[in-house]
């Protein structure tokens, strides 16, 4: 569905759930990182992509979201790109609605593509990311989700996620 037939809830950013999904393409553009960021609380995911197939991508959504439990996930944006063809099969396996932005719209998703200008603090464009380790990529996203944000009052991701969530959740 088109991101204007999105529920009006998900502007608000009030509730937690609602995840904005983009690829972060470095050298060569022959691979990538898979963001995925919660639009309430900035928490953010990343996983390394060899390629952006399809399939690939489809397949670690599935482990990402597997991964952090996909009871509270409620809707999911992502651009018009070829890479986000598993859309339908990532709706029906988690039971979440999907929406794509407008064409040429990177601001319709720009929670994401503010953690992806984060991320490029650590991995700027020329990063051949084959080089970088999977310890690397969890360190990063780590230092991301704990650094404080103003807009939180000083608090980082996690720590919202925390007061947003019961804590039995988030073990």
């Amino acid at each position: 569905m088109s991101i204007e037939q999105r529920p009006e809830v998900v502007e608000g950013r009030r509730r937690l759930g609602d995840v904005e999904v983009d690829l972060m393409m470095v050298k060569d553009h022959k691979s990538a990182l898979l963001v995925m960021t919660e639009r309430s609380t900035l928490t953010t995911t990343m996983d390394f992509l060899k390629s952006k197939d399809s399939k690939l991508v489809q397949e670690k959504i599935n482990a990402q979201i597997s991964r952090i439990g996909s009871s509270w996930i409620k809707t999911m944006t992502f651009d018009n790109g070829k890479e986000f063809a598993g859309h339908t099969e990532i709706a029906s396996t988690h039971n979440v609605k999907t929406y794509f932005t407008r064409p040429y719209t990177s601001q319709d998703k720009g929670t994401v593509e503010n953690r992806i200008g984060l991320i490029r603090r650590f991995l700027p464009k020329k990063t051949d990311l084959n080089l970088i380790s999977e310890d690397r990529i969890r360190e990063i996203e780590r230092l991301i989700n704990n650094r404080r944000v103003r807009k939180f009052g000083y608090i980082s991701p996690i720590e919202k996620l925390k007061s947003t969530w019961p804590v039995a959740l988030i073990t």
